[in-house]
């Protein structure tokens, strides 16, 4: 440690020494709260502080303070002591708890920009233990740590530089489907090791780091300011499923008909652009697509490639299925698929209640039924291989891609998939045996884990989960989510269970399961 980091360390211990002799040792929960809203500054002050001392002596109580409802606003308190005391009491709460500071996070990006460094730097440690087990949540305040970090502005910079480098990493990690495109300056602090970032020497908008490209086949909407890829016409949760599923209309073309309309970025096996082709009939219409493309520097058979797309063309024909539009192979195997144009399921995983969650689920086990009748395993199932399409007046529904390229994926990553979605055959297959179809059955039970839990099984560094994967059962989802029914730990414990005799043995056995969970507790019109 440098004498200046000494120096800034003992500044903070001092202030927060202070705060605890000033206005310490309380511990009645629900009376420290209501006075969170007095009208006197004092008042909220010792409050705030009260309630971080509290979070820190006692993690497991911090999980019943009111972070979104009550804390979260004074984070913009004209008063620097309420502000670095709710800084405080988020950041103590975050460490044990990140899942209840997830949906404050825009409050605190905001305390990025604070006047006062010590509001800063608890902002931005709240920002690194959130971003740790959802990095896409935290992908929108990129741009603010790179400008705290491009203000050299003490710790507070230094908290910024490496909460960037590990949300870059998870990023990474997670397969995030987008491009990190970072001055070569603000590059020097990132993973120099991420396939996700690109180093630009003409940052648009002057801005020293952006996000560009989706190659899950969704556009970077510029004006999108929560990151979660949908809006707010469809996150209304008393809408429903809908009435009826839409079909993409058809393409007759090759390969040389399609105009590209914008760069999707690049996955490990292909690379994705947003295309249009016509549609045969009358009327001139076209038909967007995404349209993937076999990497030219990808080390792998191209035959292996297009019997993996004519697999996944081979189950396109239901409902909850991403449909296969167009294929060929030349110059390499490329594939058109429909464009989806509301994100994926990773995007709405902690946004989306009981009853979605329920639907999603069901949705995505009905196809990999579908698609294990015909001999066709899926072996890379996570929610960002799951795309939603937009419908009027209704939930966006699911559809999963990706089919049959899991042991692709498994050729050119250690792991085939983020490590939170990975079965204990992807991480150890000499202990565990080899991918199978009960891959997909271990795989179902962690995505709808992450969709009932608003988090996955496992989380951590890469190198945590994997080991947690191998050697450790997840908690109950219930942990998270104590709403949910005690039917729906048994379903997920069963399925997540690392040695294959002992989960569901088909999906089909899953799908039952999950249908007498739907009955008693899903609506009566579905």
């Amino acid at each position: 440690m440098t004498d200046r980091e000494g120096e800034d360390r003992e500044r903070v211990e001092r202030l927060r020494e202070a705060a605890r002799e000033q206005w310490g040792g309380e511990d009645d929960l629900d009376a420290i709260a209501a006075r969170l809203e007095s009208d006197d500054a004092e008042d909220r002050a010792r409050a705030a502080w009260a309630l971080a001392e509290l979070a820190a002596d006692e993690p497991e109580r911090s999980r019943a303070i009111p972070v979104d409802s009550k804390l979260a606003p004074l984070l913009a308190d004209d008063d620097e002591w309420v502000r670095r005391g709710a800084s405080w009491a988020v950041a103590t709460v975050a460490d044990e708890h990140p899942q209840r500071v997830r949906q404050t996070l825009s409050a605190v990006t905001e305390g990025l920009a604070d006047d006062d460094p010590l509001v800063r730097e608890n902002s931005v440690l709240a920002l690194g233990d959130v971003a740790t087990e959802y990095p896409r949540a935290a992908e929108p305040a990129l741009s603010h740590l790179a400008d705290l970090v491009d203000d050299n502005d003490g710790l507070a910079s230094r908290y910024a530089a490496e909460t960037l480098r590990k949300l870059v990493r998870r990023l990474d990690e997670d397969g995030f489907p987008m491009t990190v495109a970072a001055t070569p300056e603000l590059a020097g602090f990132l993973p120099g090791d991420a396939d996700v970032v690109e180093v630009t020497d003409d940052p648009s908008d002057g801005q020293p780091i952006q996000i560009r490209g989706d190659a899950g086949g969704q556009e970077v909407r510029e004006d999108r300011d929560d990151g979660d890829g949908g809006d707010e016409r469809d996150d209304d949760e008393t809408l429903g499923p809908p009435d009826q599923i839409p079909s993409p209309l058809q393409i007759v073309a090759d390969r040389r008909a399609f105009d590209r309309l914008a760069d999707l970025g690049s996955g490990p096996l292909t690379t994705a652009v947003k295309a249009r082709a016509p549609s045969p009939g009358e009327g001139g219409q076209h038909v967007v697509a995404s349209v993937r493309t076999l990497r030219s520097d990808a080390r792998l058979d191209p035959g292996r490639v297009e019997t993996a797309f004519r697999a996944w063309a081979g189950v396109d024909d239901h409902a909850h299925v991403v449909p296969v539009l167009a294929r060929g192979t030349n110059p390499r195997p490329w594939l058109a698929t429909e464009f989806l144009d509301g994100g994926t399921l990773r995007d709405r995983l902690d946004s989306v209640e009981f009853e979605r969650a329920l639907w999603y689920a069901h949705c995505v086990t009905t196809a990999v039924c579908h698609a294990h009748a015909r001999g066709v395993v899926h072996g890379a199932l996570r929610p960002g291989a799951v795309g939603l399409s937009r419908t009027l007046g209704a939930w966006p529904v699911p559809k999963v891609g990706e089919w049959a390229l899991g042991d692709l994926f498994a050729e050119v990553r250690e792991v085939p998939v983020p490590p939170a979605y990975a079965a204990p055959e992807h991480v150890a297959p000499e202990a565990f045996g080899r991918p199978d179809p009960s891959t997909d059955v271990y795989q179902l039970g962690a995505l709808c884990y992450g969709l009932f839990a608003g988090r996955p099984p496992f989380s951590g560094d890469a190198h945590e989960v994997v080991r947690k994967v191998e050697t450790e059962d997840p908690r109950p989802p219930s942990e998270f989510a104590p709403e949910l029914p005690a039917e729906v730990d048994d379903l997920l414990g069963r399925a997540l269970t690392k040695e294959k005799p002992a989960r569901f043995e088909t999906a089909e056995d899953f799908r039952r399961e999950l249908e007498l969970l739907v009955e008693e507790h899903g609506p009566d019109d579905w």
